[in-house]
């Protein structure tokens, strides 16, 4: 069996990518598939393609500003493209993506079973009616397979199958009694929108005891973010790290002990960074938005989430980690997302498109 994976380009340093990457190198070292290849839709050639190491893919370049002609040379190359690979999968990484896979497939009269495999919220992104020229739909959240049904997909052709973690041997312990509660921002810094930094800094502002921040990441607002920790007058509380090439080791060996992570999201793909903590032992403090955190997060034993417009809650749960009310067992939180581990996901991923793949040719 032949797989593609097709999407447009991407920034090559998120964690859609890391993911996606885990994947199709998992799936190249099995048996199964025969081959396991990437194509791009690109606009230009600036993708960051350090990620795709070891990973075989193809390039659609086209500039033409207007969307109609664009897409239909990127149709048109892809076309080509299956009638010498003739793939038996094609996984599209976008909702996008999955209107022009299709109108390709129409067009070249391959015969493959085209999966969408979107990484982002439906509700938040252009062209998400596209969606559903998609035989077989792969959620990797309970949100956004609610998304999927809700633009009319039978929910007998979606596979919930979430993101897969890492098992780490590694833990990061909390800080001591006797020590000042740590807390740790990993993502983009985006003062309102989808990350909701300003929520992030007046829940710290308001909070009732010692504590300190430290935030890895970049983005268009990290000024505007430090402008406002400056405003609130809490800057002599926040360590603003940057972007780091190797995060998780930047936090064990620079950081080394966190009380917990904080995510105040207005809305997530899947909420990653939940997972990655988690894997380390660290429990986390999260909005409960669309999607993600809901299937990650067990109240009490891994974390806690709160409504994204009640920061009075949020501030209740950073109380109790300032003031040391509410102790993790480390080895709880890593065990509670076990189902999320790439051995187990990769299992269930690969017995999902072998049995979608083998339906489809009776």
């Amino acid at each position: 069996m032949k797989i593609a994976f097709v999407g447009e380009a991407v920034s090559g340093f998120g964690g859609m990518e890391t993911v996606i990457r885990d994947v199709i190198l998992s799936l190249k070292n099995k048996d199964m598939p025969d081959s396991c290849e990437m194509f791009f839709f690109c606009r230009n050639d600036n993708m960051d393609k350090k990620w795709l190491q070891g990973i075989d893919y193809t390039c659609s370049f086209s500039k033409i500003k207007l969307s109609f002609f664009r897409r239909l040379k990127h149709i048109n190359n892809f076309d080509r493209w299956l009638k010498n690979n003739k793939p038996d999968v094609v996984i599209c990484i976008d909702v996008l993506s999955c209107m022009l896979a299709s109108n390709a497939r129409l067009k070249s009269q391959q015969s493959f079973v085209l999966f969408s495999w979107p990484h982002f919220s439906l509700d938040h992104k252009k062209h998400a009616e596209c969606v559903v020229y998609a035989d077989h739909h792969l959620a990797i959240s309970t949100g956004i397979k609610k998304q999927i049904l809700a633009r009319g997909v039978p929910e007998k052709r979606i596979s919930l199958i979430y993101n897969p973690v890492t098992r780490q041997n590694i833990t990061i312990p909390a800080p001591a009694e006797n020590e000042v509660a740590t807390f740790l921002y990993m993502g983009r810094m985006k003062f309102e929108g989808q990350k909701r930094i300003k929520d992030l800094l007046d829940g710290l502002a308001s909070v009732d005891g010692p504590w300190k921040l430290h935030v890895i990441g970049d983005g268009s607002d990290f000024q505007k973010c430090q402008s406002y920790g400056r405003e609130l007058q809490i800057d002599d509380k926040i360590i603003w790290h940057g972007w780091q090439e190797k995060p998780w080791e930047f936090v064990q060996n620079e950081i080394q002990k966190v009380s917990a992570l904080l995510l105040t999201s207005s809305f997530e793909g899947f909420g990653m960074v939940l997972l990655e903590a988690m894997s380390y032992g660290i429990p986390c403090i999260s909005a409960n938005c669309t999607a993600g955190p809901e299937d990650i997060i067990k109240e009490g034993v891994n974390g806690f989430l709160y409504p994204p417009s009640e920061l009075n809650k949020f501030i209740f749960h950073l109380n109790q980690q300032v003031n040391h009310l509410i102790v993790f067992d480390s080895q709880a939180v890593k065990h509670s997302i076990s189902m999320f581990y790439s051995e187990v996901y990769h299992k269930n991923m690969n017995e999902i498109i072998s049995s979608i793949k083998n339906k489809s040719s009776i």
